[in-house]
This record gives structure tokens, C-alpha cells and sequence, in this order.
């Protein structure tokens, strides 16, 4: 026996070592991937309404103000115009509530628009919303000029206003937008139950093309494990020689 098949038949070379390190880490990788994209699949499966959107359920807003206004919805302008096209990136769903004899008013508008109508008038923002617990945090602007009705402005991209429950649907566009909830006679005062959903085509391929990424660094994976491990065997003298 020559010494570098009595090296090999003792340990592992450094190169099968690297090997092992390397398919141990990939099939941390692997797992990681299948995790989330399963979770990505049955949440489309599962998770979704009767109409798509996954949705919160119905909550308690108020304010004493005139206006319930969702901090900025920033939507990059860096991407491709073919992204925004008819909802492809998502569509948003917001449904307030206000009561049968308090009619109420829901509209998405760009940022600029929303601050505009909305200069010097008081209301409250929307900074962040927790849905389990539920928890709502708001920040008071101030301001002492009375709003005209919402419902006389024409720059909203999608409204609803009456009693009972009212609903917008709004498919995702580039720019900064704000979703605004009022009484549809700008009144002060502001109370509804609002529900908030969005609707997200890509999840269901997102979570396809992780589970597929992951069998693959898993095949990848294995297959480094077993070059790794696998030991050379000493060439033994024939009997008869």
C-alpha cells in the first residue's frame, strides 16, 4: 500500500470535508425554501376569501375628527410599466361599515390629491394596525377648516359612499396613495367597522417556484453528502497472484 491510499484509507481527504460543509449548509437551504413555499401554497389554498382576497376581519375604527386617513402607500416607481397593468402586481380591498342610518364614505386617492383636500382640516392617520391582538394607532393632525363632501371631489381613483357596508377595489398603481374613510357628509365624528384585503396573483407561482428551488438544492444537497462520505477503497493483492 503506496502512503496516499493509506491517507485516504484513514480519514477523509479535505476536499470530501468541503463537500460534507457544503451539502449540509445546502440542505439547511433547501428546507428553508420548502418551508416557505408550502406555506405560500397552502396559504392560497386556504387562507384566501370566497372572492380571493385575503382579508382581515371586520374591525372598530373612530375618531373624533373628520377623517380616517391611511398613512402613505408608497408603490416604487422604479419597476416596469407592464407590472401595474390591470392589477397584475395586486388589488387592494377596503369595505367600511358605518351603519344602517350613518352613511359613510371609502376612496383611494394619490397622496398629493388626499393632502390637498385635506389641508388644515383635522383628522386622524392611520400609522399602524395590528390584527391579532387588535390595536390601532393613530396621529392626530390638527387643523380648523370644515372639509367639503368627499363625494363632490373628482380626483379619487376608486370610492364607495352610502349606508351599510361600502366596498373599493383598487388594482395596485405606481406613485403614493392614501386610503381615506369619512362620513359621506364630512361630518366630525367618524365611526365604522372597516375590513381591509388584497388580493395577490404571483403568491400561488412564488410559492410553486420555492418549493421547485428547494427539491433542487435538496438533489444538489444529497448529492454533495454522498461524495462526501462516500470512501475510496484500497485495492487489495490478488491470492492467486
Amino acid at each position: 500500500m503506496n502512503a496516499p491510499e493509506a491517507e485516504s484509507s484513514r480519514g477523509r481527504s479535505t476536499g470530501q470535508i468541503v463537500l460534507i460543509v457544503v451539502g449540509v449548509l445546502a440542505g439547511l437551504l433547501a428546507l428553508a425554501l420548502l418551508a416557505g413555499g408550502g406555506a405560500l401554497v397552502w396559504g392560497h389554498s386556504t387562507q384566501r376569501d370566497a372572492h380571493g382576497y385575503y382579508a382581515t376581519g371586520f374591525k372598530p375604527l373612530a375618531t373624533p375628527t373628520y377623517a380616517l386617513v391611511s398613512d402613505g402607500l408608497d408603490v416604487g416607481t422604479d419597476g416596469p410599466d407592464w407590472l401595474f397593468r390591470r392589477g397584475r402586481l395586486g388589488t387592494v380591498r377596503v369595505t367600511a361599515d358605518g351603519g344602517a342610518s350613518h352613511p359613510v364614505f371609502v376612496g383611494v386617492g394619490r397622496q398629493a390629491d388626499v393632502d390637498s383636500y385635506l389641508r388644515d382640516v383635522e383628522q386622524d392617520a392611520v400609522t399602524d394596525l395590528e390584527v391579532d391582538p387588535f390595536s390601532v394607532t393613530y396621529s392626530r393632525r390638527p387643523g380648523t377648516a370644515t372639509p367639503a363632501a368627499p363625494t363632490t371631489q373628482t380626483f379619487w381613483a376608486a370610492k364607495a359612499s352610502g349606508s351599510g357596508r361600502q366596498t373599493v377595489t383598487w388594482p395596485v398603481q405606481k406613485g403614493a396613495w392614501a386610503v381615506v374613510v369619512m362620513n359621506a357628509d364630512a361630518a366630525r365624528g367618524v365611526e365604522a367597522d372597516v375590513s381591509v384585503g388584497a388580493k395577490v396573483p404571483f403568491i400561488l407561482w412564488l410559492g410553486f417556484g420555492l418549493v421547485g428551488a428547494g427539491a433542487l438544492v435538496a438533489v444538489g444537497s444529497g448529492v454533495a453528502i454522498y461524495f462526501g462520505v462516500r470512501t475510496r477503497r484500497t485495492p487489495q493483492p490478488d491470492p492467486a497472484a
